[in-house]
Order: structure tokens, then sequence, then C-alpha cells
């Protein structure tokens, strides 16, 4: 029989004490009989429990945010939940980051004799269709409300979404620069200026409005290709 006690309220309350031989979410032999789904993998059970913090963050805010409200949205224990993720700000952080989700950049796919420009409009598309995606566009919005009460947000979101972006940017600048597609000595700055200036006011827009709207991709790829006529001298191309 499972017995369990609690000690303490909130995200402070101590995790579930489970008999000893009893893990949280291991079947039983009753559980087959009855026939419960089996226990979720390492992997499933914490993306489940990554999506449960999506919703409780989305939400409530991060200030409205609980251990408890995480573990209950995502139908597990507080001691599952503390296994995977400390506290809130960890669950917060598994949100964030290229590294967490994969590059949003398309594959790198320019050969010599290609047009740079097909390059530069797939790369600058996928990057900044990800920025402006409803998700991303709420992380933001929840993170300017909040980072006044809760500064490490900001530390957070700009370590493992921003810079990793950036990064993720200059670094296809530069592998187009070695091979020969731009001729521009000045990649980190061309990256920068060019993705804010594609997503400039439509982010803004975006921000302001409830629910967050998808960005309609033909407009969005409309102003990808004429932001990279507009930066062409820049990026040594012939003019069109």
């Amino acid at each position: 029989m499972l017995k369990m006690t609690t000690s303490g309220t909130g995200d402070n309350a101590s995790a579930e004490t489970l008999c000893p031989g009893q893990d949280d979410g291991a079947p039983t032999s009753r559980d087959a009989r009855i026939g419960r789904p089996l226990a979720l993998s390492p992997e499933d059970r914490r993306m489940a429990l990554v999506r449960a913090a999506g919703q409780v963050f989305r939400r409530d805010g991060f200030s409205g945010a609980t251990m408890q409200k995480i573990a209950a949205e995502a139908g597990m224990s507080k001691r599952t939940l503390y296994r995977i993720f400390p506290d809130k700000r960890a669950a917060f952080e598994a949100l964030l980051g290229v590294q967490q989700h994969g590059t949003p950049l398309s594959p790198y796919g320019y050969r010599p004799g290609d047009d740079p420009r097909a390059e530069l409009q797939r790369s600058l598309f996928s990057l900044t269709r990800y920025i402006l995606s409803p998700k991303r566009i709420t992380l933001t919005r929840l993170v300017i409300a909040d980072s006044q009460q809760h500064p490490e947000l900001s530390e957070s979101f700009h370590r493992l979404e921003v810079a990793a972006l950036i990064a993720q940017s200059t670094e296809r600048f530069k592998r187009l620069r070695a091979d020969g597609a731009i001729l521009t000595d000045q990649a980190v700055d061309l990256s920068r200026l060019m993705i804010g200036a594609i997503i400039g006011f439509r982010q803004v827009a975006a921000m302001s409005t409830h629910p967050t709207p998808e960005q309609d991709p033909d407009d969005l790829a409309a102003r990808v290709a004429q932001v990279i006529e507009i930066f062409a001298p820049a990026l040594g191309l012939s003019p069109r």
C-alpha cells in the first residue's frame, strides 16, 4: 500500500514519501489487472512536465505559477516534478533555448554556384518565423511582464533564447562568408540588423494582440526578401 506524507505548502512543500520499493509512476500487478498504462520513460515524463509547465506559465504567469500547479497539470506527484526540476525557474528554463528544442534554422543547403539569396531566404525565414511564433511571443511577453519582480527571468531568457539565436544566425552568416556566398566582414552586425528589420513591428504587434496570431508565411517571406535586397550591397550581392 502506498503511504504519503506532506509537510509545508506551496513550492516549499516537501515531496511525498513512498514506502520502500514503491516508486512514483511504476506499474504494479494491480495496475496491469485494471489496465493502467505502463510508466512513462524518463524522457517522456520530462517532456510531459515541460508541456505542463508551459501551460501553467502561459496561463498564470511566472509569479502565479507554483510547483504544485505544474505537477497537477501534468497529473504527476510533486516528488516526480522535483526529481526533474528543482524549482520553477528550472522548469521555465526548460521551455527556452535552442539546445532544448533543436535549431530553428533550416538545414544549410548552399552549394557553389547557387544563388546566395536562396540560402539567405531560407535561413532568415526559418529563424524569424520561430521568433514570431505564438509560443515564443507568449514567453517573451511573460518575461517582460514578470522581469521586474523576477529579474532572473531576463537573465535566463537572454542566455538561453536570445544569445543562442544570435549565435546561430552569426554562424550561418560566417559559413556563407567562408563559402564565398556573401562578401562581408560584419557577419555579427548584419545578421542582427537583418533579423531586427524583419521582425520589427511584427513582434510589437503580435505581443499586443490576444490571442497571439500566427504569422502569414507569405507575408513574412516577402518581408525577408525585401530586407535581403535592402542589405544586398553590404552583403556583397550583385543588384537585381
